[in-house]
């Protein structure tokens, strides 16, 4: 006899649901379990509970989050120096002031970077914004990199690296007093 070809199979006189072959049957069935690796669920476990982690903080501190700062302001943020989260001995908290160089918005890590110009020298601080250190965040003065004639123009950029080029007293913040 002759196979002739038909639209799905070779003709062979025989149906497909009578076939004996195994890859014919039971597809209509339910299909198998997908395989789910264990390292997958890991990170899936770690980013739920990280993302629950980071709303708790949003939530505790709204002197932080609440606050709308950019790059290029100048700030104020209050920190617990020492003595810990409880701080047991009312310790005053230190004020760190800078001018925002960047914004690093990476979940629980999320952070900053500060420069700011002490006892003539730049330093630049990069602070954690979810870190139970951090108790609160004022913005000094909005628009600071552009004093002078530019002032009022927004930042066109998201990272302010070539501040660092600049001479250090162009970048000085602890001059300014407290709005």
């Amino acid at each position: 006899k002759k196979l002739k070809a038909s639209a799905h199979r070779f003709d062979t006189g025989v149906s497909v649901e009578e076939m004996p072959f195994l890859h014919f049957q039971g597809h209509e069935e339910k299909p198998k379990p997908k395989f789910k690796s264990p390292r997958k669920r890991a990170s899936k476990l770690f980013n739920e509970l990280q993302v629950e982690t980071v709303a708790n903080s949003t939530k505790s501190k709204p002197a932080v989050w609440e606050v709308p700062f950019k790059v290029g302001d100048a700030v104020e943020l209050e920190i617990l120096d020492s003595g810990g989260v409880d701080n047991p001995n009312n310790r005053p908290l230190e004020k760190i002031r800078g001018v925002v160089l960047g914004r690093h918005n990476k979940g629980l890590d999320t952070s900053i970077n500060l420069r700011d110009v002490l006892f003539g020298e730049p330093v630049e601080r990069k602070v954690k914004l979810h870190s139970p250190l951090v108790k609160s965040l004022k913005v000094l003065e909005e628009g600071f990199v552009n004093r002078g004639r530019r002032k009022g123009r927004r930042v066109k950029r998201a990272k302010l690296y070539y501040l660092r080029d600049r001479k250090p007293e162009e970048t000085r913040v602890t001059n300014l007093k407290s709005v």
